[in-house]
């Protein structure tokens, strides 16, 4: 058996922290299996929370400056994240911490899983009938 995808299926690098899940080029951002609707911008800022758990709000800002955003938008785009989190029935994943800057905050996955999964895969649909 091989591992690699069939025709008309690409693999795409994830990574997984709990119930949420980054999946890149290009970056997308799932809670319980179900796509978060984010801008560009704010799936870069929830990526960078993933991948690390906390960051500074320089690095946040500096993150969103080398993919062609803003720094002066930060505060506004971690603000609607949290709405479309809340309004998809997830917790609130992001924790202010005063002066520093962000937490993520993982919720349990349907396993009942907080843990860490980097470099898995994901097999997609490229689009070939089946």
């Amino acid at each position: 058996m091989s591992s690699s995808p069939s025709v008309g299926e690409e693999r795409r690098p994830l990574i997984k922290r709990g119930a949420l899940t980054a999946t890149f080029d290009p970056i997308e951002i799932c809670w319980n299996a179900r796509r978060v609707p984010l801008s560009p911008m704010e799936a870069v800022i929830v990526a960078q929370l993933i991948k690390r758990e906390r960051t500074r709000w320089e690095d946040i800002r500096q993150v969103m400056v080398d993919h062609g955003g803003s720094a002066d938008t930060c505060e506004v785009l971690v603000y609607r994240i949290r709405r479309k989190f809340v309004a998809l029935g997830a917790s609130n994943p992001i924790e202010t911490v005063r002066g520093w800057g962000l937490r993520l905050h993982v919720e349990r996955d349907a396993r009942g899983s907080r843990s860490l999964w980097i470099g898995a895969t994901e097999v997609m649909d490229g689009g070939a009938g089946a």
